[in-house]
């Protein structure tokens, strides 16, 4: 059934709800590109990450996360090459509706969120070795025509082994506008969505014995635009990460781009 059916964002979470005692569980690919801009040396780092996500609704209003990234990082120096593989930093976070306004045909949702992002991959290799903290605040409308969403989140990075990754701050904004079928009809089994989703990310500069690190921080700017089909109990969705700016510091890597391709399912 159409009322069953819900676009959502490619690249970061939405506000509509997991019913009580309702699973979700999601696995995204995500292929991201980083290269120097040859100013210095010549240097790019290509991570394959697959995140397994799980969600489950604890009540109407809350439900948890949590969210296991495995990656493989492909590093290259000049000649020389370095690779990384293994179980990246996990993710746990809550998500609560704090309001709800429904209409005909169309809802809309504000939903308060923050979790703990913990040091269980290897250190200097798939993980930092730090124990992080976030938390946010999402806005979604949604219609049977499309769904807007936006967030903005806090990233506050603890400090490990004398290293402090700057914190930082981002804002997001996604479009899911309905493709096909042009009508609803008690034959629809699915939808297509085009997605357009927009990120802009300031982060401070990383510390090192107290000491600025000169080659971190900055500010960027990115599009994803993508293709999201929706069906009764699951998802599929692909999307491409362009950067628009980089105005990052010293010979910090730049992004070259983000793949991302998921599938979601709801039990």
């Amino acid at each position: 059934m159409a009322g069953d059916v819900s676009a959502s964002p490619i690249t970061f979470n939405t506000a509509l709800p997991l019913s009580e005692d309702e699973l979700l569980l999601r696995s995204l690919l995500i292929i991201n590109k980083q290269s120097s801009d040859g100013a210095q040396v010549d240097e790019s780092v290509t991570s394959y990450t697959v995140q397994s996500v799980a969600g489950y609704g604890i009540t109407p209003r809350l439900a948890v996360f949590g969210i296991l990234p495995t990656r493989y990082i492909d590093r290259e120096l000049s000649s020389n090459q370095q690779n990384d593989f293994g179980i990246g930093d996990a993710e746990l976070f809550a998500r609560f509706e704090l309001l709800r306004l429904d209409g005909q045909g169309r809802t809309f949702r504000i939903s308060p969120f923050a979790g703990i992002r913990v040091p269980s991959g290897e250190e200097g290799e798939t993980g930092d070795g730090s124990t992080d903290y976030f938390g946010g605040l999402i806005l979604t409308s949604a219609s049977i025509k499309g769904n807007f969403d936006a967030q903005i989140r806090w990233n506050v990075n603890g400090e490990h082994g004398g290293f402090d990754r700057g914190n930082s701050i981002s804002f997001d904004a996604s479009y899911q506008k309905r493709l096909l079928p042009s009508e609803i009809t008690t034959s629809t089994k699915g939808f297509f969505f085009g997605v357009l989703e927009a990120n802009v990310t300031y982060s401070e500069q990383n510390q090192f014995g107290g000491i600025d690190d000169v080659n971190s921080g900055g500010t960027q700017v990115s599009i994803t635009p993508g293709l999201q089909y929706t069906a009764r109990r699951w998802v599929a969705d692909l999307g491409i990460k362009i950067p628009l700016i980089n105005d990052t510091n010293g010979a910090l890597l730049e992004a070259d781009y983000s793949l991302f391709a998921g599938m979601r399912f709801n039990f």
